[in-house]
């Protein structure tokens, strides 16, 4: 039943074939997307720019749910009658921070494993993964200005997401050590391409690097 889709970023037109596959996965014509941020958009700044995003892929409904200073939990709880579940960008230790703090990342679990789609981009991609260790290694590492103790996530997949890969082989040493090291595999993906993930099957679309734990 796992349904998930996870962009480095959200660019309309490298996106095309992600984009297709992420429409393929809906059962209707008019579905809905409950948006996360990794931290209050007072302004809803991002959260615009991302509606603006899927409305151009003929998707109409999206919700803006708060799990920061704007956080409801009646509200919120309605996020789980949606066809998708959007977690953004952002700060991936503060992002997780908050999901712990409301204490809903088993329920993020149990919709996915009832058939709700998880779409991630960058942060809300490393999510998925069993731990955000990743988001705090390498020279551009996300910093944990809240003191996580525990990094453990979603684990809604068994390798980890490295977004916004340049390309650089520098980078790929970085990551086959970390690779080596944890004993798991990596993705690095480039802006534009992505994975996705219906039932147990790996599909990932555009140039990603796979990096094996014995490379």
């Amino acid at each position: 039943m796992t349904k998930l889709v996870l962009f480095s970023d959200q660019l309309k037109k490298e996106n095309v074939e992600l984009n297709r596959r992420l429409i393929s996965l809906f059962e209707h014509k008019t579905p809905s997307i409950g948006y996360i941020p990794s931290c209050s958009d007072l302004h809803r700044k991002y959260f615009q720019a991302t509606s603006e995003y899927y409305k151009k892929l003929g998707i109409a409904k999206i919700d803006y749910f708060d799990l920061d200073v704007e956080y409801d939990g009646d509200t919120f709880s309605h996020i789980f009658d949606y066809d998708a579940i959007h977690l953004s960008g952002g700060n991936t230790f503060n992002f997780l921070n908050l999901l712990k703090k409301r204490k809903i990342i088993e329920s993020i679990r149990s919709y996915v494993n009832s058939g709700g789609i998880l779409i991630g981009v960058s942060a809300g991609s490393i999510m998925m993964s069993k731990t955000i260790e990743l988001a705090g290694y390498g020279e551009d590492a996300d910093q944990d200005h809240v003191c996580l103790d525990d990094l453990n996530a979603l684990g809604l997949v068994d390798f980890q997401f490295m977004p916004h890969w340049d390309e650089s082989e520098e980078t790929i040493k970085l990551l086959r050590k970390y690779a080596r090291e944890r004993n798991t595999i990596v993705y690095a993906c480039k802006d534009g391409d992505g994975i996705v993930i219906n039932n147990s099957k790996v599909e990932p679309i555009g140039g990603l690097q796979i990096i094996e734990p014995n490379q």
